[in-house]
């Protein structure tokens, strides 16, 4: 691999340890402003309400701009945000909605970010280096998971917390010295006509009013509804996802129905992350022999089949077992589905295509967190009933993905899926 992809890759694996330092740091320091449990909530989830408040407009933009300038200019973003929070701190001038205004920024320069790097890895990493290259970032971000909350802890007790934030503030930093260095040795665009179509009969636009940004939008949202492959993994992602967000009762599961200590909780929490790493540093090797579509539709089945088991469990170290192998069977299916889009979707409708499957996958979370602890709830607070509900539903899904279509086209498809169906 190339020298210049290699640092392309590491600086952006630390920053992913940014994202996971955040998710912790920022509510640390809320909760220090406030008790409040939703301000807390809120400034845990930043990069969701980040695509509430930007991810219809920011595809289109993206594909419009040069991606590596977007890249950098959320950097620049973050970096500030995550700077300007710790001194605000220490001069005392820290307010709620101050701290939510900038957590919420960081979190909508992320989604412009997410949508420039799927462009990027694109235009470096052509064929079978795109499972390659996104095996090593979902590794670093998994990882990142479980010690970006880790070192936040660790520095808040011993520093506290603003030292936490300027250290996340130093990973955006070095991702950005990486990619200011990374982009005189990207390859060139290859220029697209402004009039023309894509296979699909999709005429692009390119006007500056929000009217254009509309419009240019909808090319990404025909784009997955045209393409029958794109659309079928779509619907089945989002339908899984619905039914994954059971996995929000985890901690509920483990601590209160098990009644299990808070170093046990944690050990359950930090056996899924392990089974994430494992998972994505296996999609490459496994997606090259099996094919991405057979992968996915596996990796699905495997998640079905550990709900109910989950439901089943009443020893920690089992239920810790099955959360790791659920998160990497949810991993895999991940890092292969991404890499396929990524080879199938045209480079001008990339940042389009990317918010409008992650809107859905966003949206689906929360709903399916509603309906499941309404179900435990309706089960006098027991999350069995839950877990084993969307366990049967994430079978009957992929069960018709898989035999209703993707079967059929699997065989069409290369093992990198840059194949056509």
């Amino acid at each position: 691999m190339p020298l210049p992809h290699r640092v392309f890759l590491y600086g952006q694996s630390v920053s992913v340890l940014g994202d996971g330092l955040a998710v912790l740091a920022v509510p640390l320091l809320v909760l220090r402003l406030t008790h409040d449990p939703l301000a807390a909530g809120l400034a845990a989830a930043p990069r969701g309400i980040g695509h509430l408040l930007v991810g219809l407009p920011a595809g289109p933009i993206v594909d419009r701009l040069d991606p590596w300038a977007v890249l950098i200019a959320s950097d620049v973003v973050r970096a500030g945000v995550f700077t300007a929070l710790p001194l605000l701190a220490w001069a005392a001038a820290a307010r709620l909605w101050i701290v939510l205004a900038l957590a919420f920024l960081a979190g909508a320069a992320t989604v412009f970010f997410d949508a420039a790097l799927a462009v990027a890895v694109k235009d470096l990493f052509p064929g079978a280096g795109l499972l390659r290259a996104n095996s090593l970032l979902e590794t670093a971000a998994q990882i990142s998971q479980v010690a970006g909350p880790a070192l936040v802890g660790v520095l808040a007790a011993a520093v506290g917390v603003e030292t936490a934030l300027l250290v996340n503030a130093a990973s955006f930093a070095i991702s950005l010295a990486s990619l200011a260095a990374v982009a005189r040795h990207r390859p060139a665009a290859r220029a697209v006509p402004a009039a023309r179509a894509d296979p699909f009969g999709v005429p692009r636009v390119r006007r500056g009013t929000g009217r254009a940004l509309a419009a240019e939008f909808a090319e990404g949202v025909r784009f997955v509804t045209g393409f029958r492959p794109l659309l079928v993994l779509t619907v089945v992602q989002t339908l899984v996802n619905l039914c994954l967000a059971v996995d929000t009762l985890i901690v509920y599961f483990a601590q209160v129905t098990l009644r299990l200590p808070p170093p046990l909780v944690g050990a359950v929490l930090a056996a899924g992350g392990l089974g994430g790493v494992t998972g994505a540093m296996a999609a490459p090797r496994i997606a090259a022999r099996a094919g991405p579509l057979p992968v996915i539709a596996a990796a699905v089945a495997v998640v079905a089949a550990t709900l109910p088991v989950m439901a089943a469990v009443t020893a920690w170290w089992a239920l810790a077992a099955v959360n790791a192998v659920q998160l990497g069977a949810v991993t895999l299916a991940g890092v292969v589905n991404r890499s396929a889009r990524q080879a199938w979707v045209p480079r001008h409708l990339m940042g389009r295509v990317t918010t409008v499957v992650r809107s859905l996958f966003l949206a689906a979370t929360p709903l399916g967190a509603a309906v499941a602890g309404a179900v435990a709830g309706a089960s006098g607070g027991d999350p069995r009933s839950a877990f084993l509900g969307a366990g049967l539903l994430t079978a009957a899904v992929i069960a018709a993905g898989w035999f209703g279509f993707l079967r059929r086209c699997a065989a069409g498809l290369t093992p990198e899926g840059a194949g056509s169906p």
